[in-house]
Order: C-alpha cells, then structure tokens, then sequence
C-alpha cells in the first residue's frame, strides 16, 4: 500500500460551508436582508479572509483564532457599508452554522471505504466550535485543529504538518494529506506529505507549487492509495 496515514481538511473537502451562506447572512443582516446587500457582505469577508487570513496565518509569532480575526472582519464591514450589527454576534453566526454546513455526496462512502485501510486524522485550520458537530460523525483517528495547536496550515514553518509526522511516527511520503485549498498543498509539501488537491469544481490551479494528486470526488482517493 502507497500510504500509512490519510489526513483531511474539513470544510469544501468533507462538508460544503456554502449550503449555509444565506442562513449566515440571514441571521447577522435580520430586517437588513436583501439578497444583494448579503453578496455583497459575502464578497467583502471573502476578500478579507484572502487577504488578511495569509498574513495573519505567517506570523509565527503570534496566533489569533477565527473568532478573534472575524470579529475585526465584521467590524471592519458593518463600518464600510454603514450596516449596524453587532461584530462579536456575526462573528459567532458565522463560526457556529459552520457546524450546519451538509456533508458532500461522496463523505461518508470516503470513510466506509477508506476507515477500514488507513487510519485518517483531520487537519483543519478552524475553530472547535465549528468542527465539534461533526467529530463524532467521521472516524478519526486524531484532530490537529489550529485552535487547539496553535498553528494554520499557512504556517512558514508548517508546524501542524510537522505534528501529524511526530504523533504517528511516519515517513512524510507515506502520507496523504487531502484538502481544497493553497494552503492545504503548499503546508503539506514544505514538510514532504504527498498533497491530494480536491477540486470539486473543475478550477484552475493558479500556484507554483504544484499538489502530487488532483481529485474530483473523494472516492477516486481508492485508486491512489493502492
């Protein structure tokens, strides 16, 4: 067999957070609710994360958990679209229905086929309020929340990935680590884990370092393993 150890990303890998967008903005817009003015506030945290998540993430100095960073997040656009809601509460809206998020068609065929070979821990840089619904759902074996750790997979130094490789004692090409986003393939390969981009949606990847594998359904993931 290819691999010893199988490790995923949670969230657009496992559950699809957009099914709970427009009960996101629902909650934290209330009587202010339109479908424009919520695409609007949609875009703007996008942007934010995209650019305030990276920077954030690469100070190894200093970490700030998702509640923290999303509070100035929201603070920062109730204040830009003159919108009057409460920071904190969006902030703990939009972590909470996390939790909510529905699980992609081909999740639990993932672990019925792959929970018997392998054991699969989960590597996510979120909150545990977000991930907590779902930890008795899916069989890990371990969790590696950024939360609990300390550190994003953004991380220069690829700490969380350096973690799973002291926890199991494993050779870093011996694991597979799954995930939808850069930083999911960029951290495992600093650290020499194989990296499996899933890519649901026929993108383009658009960075220079390159993931070993490219899935669109976690079910092709059989065929990797071996």
């Amino acid at each position: 067999m290819k691999f010893d150890l199988i490790c995923i990303d949670m969230f657009q890998t496992l559950v699809d957070v957009d099914t709970r967008i427009p009960f996101i903005w629902r909650r934290i817009l209330q009587d202010k609710y339109t479908d424009e003015v919520a695409a609007n506030c949609a875009k703007l945290i996008s942007q934010k994360l995209s650019n305030k998540f990276h920077e954030i993430g690469n100070k190894s100095e200093q970490f700030s958990n998702l509640k923290s960073m999303f509070n100035l997040y929201f603070e920062e656009i109730a204040a830009e679209t003159e919108l009057r809601f409460d920071s904190r509460v969006a902030a703990d809206v939009f972590l909470t229905e996390h939790g909510y998020s529905e699980l992609y068609y081909d999740t639990m065929r993932f672990f019925q086929l792959m929970g018997r070979r392998l054991p699969i821990c989960l590597v996510s840089d979120a909150d545990t309020v977000m991930i907590k619904p779902f930890i008795e759902m899916f069989s890990f074996d371990s969790l590696f929340i950024s939360e609990n750790v300390g550190f994003y997979k953004n991380d220069p130094q690829s700490r969380i990935f350096n973690m799973v490789l002291e926890h199991y004692q494993v050779k870093p090409e011996k694991v597979l680590h799954i995930g939808d986003s850069a930083s999911d393939i960029i951290g495992a390969n600093k650290v020499g884990i194989k990296s499996c981009w899933i890519n649901r949606n026929g993108l383009e990847w658009r960075y220079l370092v390159k993931p070993d594998y490219i899935i669109r359904s976690l079910v092709e993931v059989m065929e990797l393993v071996g």
